[in-house]
């Protein structure tokens, strides 16, 4: 059986969250909560490499762009056509930001990022910023309005921090075995957090963080001389 609200509520006030912050926390955790069914991309990029022998970057591109090609004609549909519009809020509305229900929606620019980082990107460098984005970017939302108290902008230092150190753990498990993991980790994690925190308000972050974290990390594998392992169908 699921939780239900009243649950939720209860075990939001054990682990300390105000009982004036509940209510957008449970929304937060409702919309961004959607968001992991993005693991699938990384996941499914990650095991196809290393467990089959048709997968190559070049499949999952074609992949990802054929999946955000049609979800770009999905969205322009919804924005266009008042049926569709309709259906979509009734579907999945509670889901979305304000903002997004006249515009492009963030689940196109998840599928955009990903995109990029897969065509140009090593696997290693792709699945991190891809993490970055699904799980990091979820944590510093989840306990920036639970706890956060130091304002940064419209951000707060306690989810800033708690993205950090995130995206710190995934990509140092994801280049445990590298030389100098560490370092890539730390610079590609606190550009992530950085993008997270002082993105712009006219370009969606679920391009600029995975995109613009995964420049770093390539910039600072180069940047060290650390040569990264090349897969049997990475080319």
């Amino acid at each position: 059986m699921g939780i239900n609200r009243k649950q939720l509520s209860n075990a939001l006030r054990y682990i300390g969250v105000g009982v004036k912050r509940i209510p957008r926390v449970i929304k937060e955790l409702k919309r961004k909560g959607f968001h992991f069914f993005g693991l699938v991309i990384p996941i499914i990029y990650l095991l196809g490499l290393n467990y089959t022998t048709f997968f190559t970057t070049q499949v999952g591109v074609w992949i990802l762009g054929t999946i955000s090609l049609l979800y770009f004609i999905w969205e322009q549909m919804r924005l266009n056509i008042p049926a569709m519009q309709e259906f979509c809020v009734r579907m999945y509305g509670g889901m979305m930001r304000e903002k997004e229900k006249d515009r492009m929606n963030g689940v196109f620019f998840y599928l955009l990022g990903s995109t990029i980082c897969v065509c140009f990107f090593h696997p290693l460098i792709a699945v991190s910023s891809m993490l970055f984005l699904i799980i990091g970017d979820f944590t510093a939302a989840l306990v920036g309005i639970s706890y956060g108290r130091t304002k940064i902008g419209n951000k707060s230092l306690e989810g800033s921090l708690a993205m950090f150190t995130v995206c710190w753990i995934l990509s140092y498990i994801m280049f445990f075995n590298q030389n100098l993991a560490e370092h890539i980790s730390f610079w590609g994690a606190i550009s992530a957090t950085l993008i997270e925190l002082f993105n712009p308000s006219w370009i969606d972050d679920n391009l600029t963080i995975p995109i613009l974290s995964a420049i770093t990390m390539k910039y600072m594998t180069g940047r060290l001389g650390v040569d990264l392992p090349i897969y049997n169908n990475y080319i």
